[in-house]
This record gives C-alpha cells, sequence and structure tokens, in this order.
C-alpha cells in the first residue's frame, strides 16, 4: 500500500502525518520507544506483524523513517525526503547533549546561547525539509543544519556538530523523561482519529496516559503530562500556550507542521525571513527587509510558533499575496 497525495510544500511533518492518518484508517499499529541515541519506531499491520521500522533523534522523524522503510511512500518522494532524516553519526552527536528523544530543552539552550553572545538563528525552507542557521554577532554563518522535520530538530543537529557547543551543552546534561520511559520500558502508541493525532503510553500491557494534540510530539507530550511526567513549570507552560492558541477555532484537518511549512515555503519565495529566539516559549520574529512584520510563540517546534505570528498578525506582509490571475476586470 502506498498513500497518494502526499504534498511536498507541506514538508516531511505533512506527509509523515498524512501517512499516519491512513496507516490509523487501515488498522496499522505505530509504535514508538525511546532508547539513549533518540526513539524507535515500529508498523505492525493489522494482523500484528512487522511491517516497518525506523529511528530519528525524536519521535515523529522516527516514524516516517518508518513509514519509508515499509514501502507507503512512493519511490520518488521517499527519495525527496529521506535526504532529511537524521543520519547516525548526527544521532550520535544529538545524544550527547540530552538523548532519549529530548530536543526541546537542548534547543532552548542554543538559541538563548546564540542571541546572549549577540548572534542569532534563521529558519528557512530547504526542499522538503528545514534549514537552521546559527550566526555569530558579525553575521558570519557559524554552522548550518537541515532536518527533515522541526526547526528544533535542526537547531539540536546544527549544535551537535559544533564541538565545544556540544560539548557545553552536554555538560548540563540530566535526567529526563525519555531516559525514565526507556528504564521502565514504556512504549508509545499513535493514531491519528477524530481530526487529531492521539498518543497512549503502557506500561506492562496497561496504558498509564492518554491524550491528543495538532501533532505527534504535542499529543505524546500531553500523553506524558497524563502518566505523571514532566515538571510543574513545563507543563503550566504546555497548558497556557493551547489555552491561548488560536488555530484550534478553525482547525484544518493537519498537523501543525504541515501548516507551518506552507507558510514557510511561501515566505521562501517571496523574500520573507524568520528569526528564532527563546524566552518563556520559543519565539519567532519574521522579518521583511529590514522590518519585523510578525512574532509568534510556539511550545516543541518554532512550526507552531509560525502558525502563530500568521494568525496574529496582517498575513499579507508575509505572505505577499501574488495579483490575481484571470479575474475578470470589465472596461467601464
Amino acid at each position: 500500500m502506498q498513500i497518494r497525495g502526499l504534498d511536498l510544500s507541506e514538508g516531511a511533518c505533512g506527509a509523515c502525518h498524512l501517512v499516519l492518518r491512513h496507516l490509523s484508517e487501515e488498522g496499522f499499529i505505530v509504535e514508538t520507544s525511546e532508547y539513549p541515541e533518540g526513539v524507535r519506531a515500529r508498523i505492525l499491520d493489522p494482523s500484528g506483524e512487522l511491517a516497518g521500522k525506523g529511528s530519528d533523534i525524536t519521535w515523529a522523524p522516527a516514524v516516517l523513517d518508518a513509514e519509508i522503510n515499509a514501502g507507503f511512500i512512493d519511490g520518488d518522494l521517499a527519495g525527496a525526503l529521506k535526504p532529511f532524516l537524521t543520519d547516525k553519526r548526527d544521532q550520535k552527536r544529538v545524544a550527547e547533549m540530552a538523548g532519549y528523544g529530548r530536543v526541546v530543552n537542548t534547543a532552548s539552550m542554543v538559541i538563548s546561547r546564540m542571541w546572549s553572545e549577540g548572534g542569532s538563528v534563521e529558519v528557512k525552507r530547504e526542499g522538503a525539509g528545514i534549514k537552521v542557521v546559527l550566526y555569530s554577532k558579525s553575521g558570519e554563518e557559524i554552522v548550518s543544519a537541515a532536518s527533515g522535520f522541526c526547526p528544533v530538530c535542526a537547531i539540536n543537529i546544527a549544535a551537535s556538530r559544533v564541538e565545544s557547543l556540544r560539548k557545553e551543552i552536554a555538560s548540563g546534561r540530566s535526567r529526563n523523561t525519555g531516559m525514565e520511559k526507556y528504564e521502565r520500558g514504556i512504549t508509545g502508541r499513535l493514531e491519528w482519529r477524530g481530526r487529531r493525532v492521539h498518543s497512549y503510553l503502557i506500561e506492562d500491557g496497561r496504558v498509564i496516559g492518554r491524550n491528543w494534540g495538532c501533532c505527534i510530539a504535542y499529543a505524546t507530550i500531553r500523553a506524558e503530562i497524563d502518566a505523571g511526567f514532566g515538571s510543574s513549570k513545563w507543563n503550566r507552560l504546555f497548558r497556557n500556550y493551547c489555552d491561548l492558541c488560536p488555530l484550534k477555532h478553525f482547525w484544518l484537518d493537519r498537523s501543525m507542521g504541515a501548516l507551518g511549512n506552507r507558510i514557510l515555503h511561501r515566505m521562501g519565495r517571496v523574500g520573507v525571513r524568520e528569526n528564532v529566539r527563546m524566552e518563556d516559549y520559543i519565539t519567532v520574529d519574521i522579518i521583511s527587509g529590514d522590518e519585523r512584520v510578525a512574532c509568534g510563540i510556539g511550545t516543541l517546534c518554532s512550526f507552531s510558533a509560525t502558525v502563530n505570528a500568521l494568525l496574529r498578525s496582517d498575513a499579507s506582509l508575509i505572505l505577499k499575496p501574488d495579483p490575481a490571475e484571470g479575474f475578470p476586470y470589465p472596461q467601464r
């Protein structure tokens, strides 16, 4: 079975979630589990047989790797997506900084470090993926990296390639939720149902946490909160963000990443760029020329912040609509 109708303008994240939707409708089971170098994913067919497996630095790209491995994405599209999955060498370097599927806190540390030193972090679309560039105070490129998924993943990959930065972030490494889940043998189960992703955490055959969200990552974090994981500070921030998110008022039956990718795709075409910084939330500034035309906040990835910025601002300044083509202008 190959899934049709995948649109590269929605990026790897959009493709991954659309395939998940079709797999759920056909009775397939998608499972995830943390391990020291990230996350492993398995896809089981309706009879319980293994259909595909994959791994990456966190949940969604591991699922996409498994979807490609299982043959659910056709050859040409799979060929366009594969270069944006994290290779084994980068997986190991990223794992030195946190591991066990955790990428948000480390990305936050990198962003804060860059801005505190007068540098910046830029996000842009690159083919089917997302590219992040770290700049010094003088505006020189320090390092860049591309990921098939969110800019947070690309920030981790980029930072891990700078030995001094990787070691600095790794020095603050501590136990995390992914490590505890790994030690306890907790697995996750994902499905697309009711126009959103549902996540279940299973330990010894029993569901210990369940919840839903606008993407694989957010649904999994909410399930972890339901299971009692996470700090009270981060859990409160996630809840407050969801309370403020305007997207849920007109949900478009797409993952947050699919929508964010579409916005970045258009921004790249019209020369609008995006910088990422860290306050309480991941924050993006959308820049047109030398002017900031929008600002948005997000949680687990800057896709959510990008969508948030679009919905809170004048969209014409970000997307710069083309003149109408083929529209009748009758002579008066």
